[in-house]
């Protein structure tokens, strides 16, 4: 089997998968590796590496590198493309939680080597750039809005020196206190909803935010995603229940919306920002479609 991986170049993982992760994969198949180099690069790798037609790409690296490869992926449509794979060298992780993904060498050989990769869903969001120009994007784990895109934003402002972990920890934390609940409509083919929001979250995957469960009882290849919606929960409160998240435990209160559906549209009278795995990817309106069994994926 012959498999690109495309690596994320500032990992601090980096070491780990030469050292102990890539001997092992390179006793049993043909492996080449291309590192990151600047920011996006791993879209575009990831599309280069469709045209080598190998039989597996893995993203190694977090949910940020998972998303770009993804998107580099589908640049060509979705018609015989290679399997998809990850080897979780992020901070967060959340879409190899879901999916029972470890970055150990041995499980991994074991799953590449006794799996056939599964069907695994995908969302399809189209929406505005900042020049107000129609983009196509896609993701694996979780499209959000409000404290999500917000925390990214101020996570691409901190100072570069900074490490990973402390620029989530302190981004998150000036979200927290500075962040407004924003308007916003969503329509889908069954149900409505109309207010303000702290967070929505149109969930393929369990969590985001480093494993803050919003879907605890999603599934990848169910053909649905599962929605939040924390509307305007008073602050406290809602630090409370972001706790109470990370235990996989549904808050029961009528300012948190849960719900399930296989499209969206949102809108807003304000310019409202989108996130997928932590990468800001466009503003409101939007229109986000689950793309079932899209993905060939290698998951236990």
């Amino acid at each position: 089997m012959k498999i690109i991986v495309i690596l994320n170049g500032v990992s601090k993982k980096k070491k780990k998968f030469y050292h102990s992760i890539l001997p092992v994969l390179q006793q049993k198949f043909t492996i080449e590796v291309l590192e990151t180099q600047y920011a996006n690069h791993a879209r575009q790798l990831a599309a280069e590496a469709v045209l080598k037609k190998p039989d597996a790409i893995i993203s190694a690296g977090g949910d940020g590198t998972l998303n770009q490869v993804l998107n580099g992926m589908m640049r060509f449509g979705n018609e015989n493309l290679p399997a998809l794979g990850l080897i979780p060298l992020g901070s967060g992780n959340d879409f190899a939680n879901s999916a029972s993904l470890t970055a150990d060498a041995n499980d991994l050989l074991e799953l590449l080597t006794k799996n056939q990769p599964k069907p695994t869903d995908i969302g399809k969001v189209i929406c505005r750039n900042r020049g107000n120009e129609e983009i196509t994007h896609y993701f694996i784990n979780v499209c959000s809005l409000g404290m999500g895109p917000a925390t990214v934003q101020k996570m691409e402002k901190s100072p570069t020196w900074l490490p990973a972990d402390l620029k989530y920890l302190l981004s998150i934390i000036q979200t927290f206190f500075t962040h407004k609940p924003e308007e916003v409509e969503l329509q889908t083919p069954d149900w409505n909803w109309k207010g303000n929001a702290r967070v929505i979250a149109i969930a393929n995957g369990k969590s985001f935010g480093n494993k803050i469960y919003i879907a605890p009882d999603a599934k990848l290849d169910d053909g649905v995603f599962s929605t939040f919606i924390a509307s305007n929960v008073p602050l406290l409160k809602f630090l409370l229940y972001l706790q109470q998240l990370k235990t996989k435990k549904k808050i029961i209160n009528d300012q948190i919306v849960y719900s399930d559906t296989t499209k969206i549209e949102l809108s807003s009278v304000n310019k409202v920002m989108l996130e997928t795995e932590g990468e800001l990817i466009g503003f409101l309106p939007a229109s986000i479609e689950l793309i079932p069994s899209q993905i060939r994926f290698f998951r236990k």
